[in-house]
């Protein structure tokens, strides 16, 4: 009876320990903002959100080449003038920006894009690179081929980033996308040292989040935070969707990811996916906590 009640003990004892440590800083992507000003930082930083995710597509997406350093350094001093961390950059991305495709020439001139903009990231000084491994639409038949070269330019990006000591992480991605599941990921990234992944929560519709934890949680270096129905993207705010938030957080610690709690939410969907502001990210953010340590 006594080994009993001093069983008991220990466990509350330790249950308490363990949900009073919630561990995370807050985050947000810059595209919360269609376009970022410095007092919008200051804003967000005022409401308790200690860290950004920049997103190069604002620097990029519809930007004349010529164009595109000058807009990441203006983001520079946007960031540095509003005094907020920047955790990490989200590559950029688009339909033809594919480090995957059949073409190798095409592939190759992508490639090299993509480590001028790695170069271009280091002067943010953050702790972690995020990078789709390829765009959409993938068919059954050159989807092993389009694995062969995601692999290799990932390799060549990843000696790249590691030259300027940051560190890569890849996306897992929806729909026909490479990386759609957490095996095809691991398979993606397992040959190639020092790798990790970026866990978007609403990207990932073939199974639970325990299984894609169990597979992947040793390599989660970084994580988008967004809700969803479980049928498609949908980037709500984390507490509006079908995601169990207490038991992605619990998960997430007990794999040992320590990094910061990074919303890729843009989107209210109680308010017709009306664009969300920092005052709500930081609510969700705190409902979150306070589920997790009850």
């Amino acid at each position: 009876m006594k080994a009993h009640l001093i069983f008991i003990s220990l466990f509350i004892l330790s249950s308490n320990l363990f949900s009073q440590d919630f561990e995370y800083n807050v985050g947000t992507t810059s595209a919360l903002w269609k376009n970022p000003k410095v007092e919008d930082f200051k804003h967000a930083k005022k409401q308790g959100i200690d860290f950004i995710e920049v997103a190069f597509n604002q620097c990029y997406r519809g930007v004349p080449a010529d164009e595109v350093n000058q807009r990441i350094q203006e983001m520079k001093l946007k960031v540095d003038s509003a005094d907020i961390n920047v955790w990490s950059i989200h590559l950029p991305f688009s339909r033809t920006l594919d480090i995957s495709v059949l073409n190798d020439s095409i592939r190759k001139e992508n490639v090299k894009f993509m480590a001028e903009m790695i170069k271009r990231a280091a002067i943010f000084n953050p702790q972690r690179l995020v990078l789709h491994p390829s765009s959409e639409p993938i068919s059954d038949e050159e989807r092993d081929e389009r694995l062969k070269n995601a692999k290799e330019s990932i390799k060549q990006l990843k000696e790249c980033a590691d030259s300027l000591r940051l560190q890569l992480c890849i996306e897992n991605l929806p729909r026909t996308c490479l990386g759609n599941s957490p095996e095809e990921l691991l398979y993606i990234i397992e040959d190639i040292p020092g790798l990790k992944v970026c866990f978007d929560t609403n990207h990932y519709f073939g199974g639970t989040i325990k299984h894609f934890i169990d597979v992947l949680g040793d390599y989660i270096g970084t994580i988008h935070a967004s809700d969803f129905d479980f049928k498609n993207e949908l980037h709500w705010l984390p507490t509006q969707g079908n995601i169990d938030w207490k038991e992605l957080v619990l998960l997430l610690r007990q794999s040992g990811y320590n990094g910061v709690f990074m919303y890729e939410a843009t989107k209210d969907r109680f308010a017709k996916n009306k664009r969300l502001t920092p005052e709500q990210i930081k609510t969700s953010f705190d409902n979150i906590r306070s589920q997790v340590v009850k």
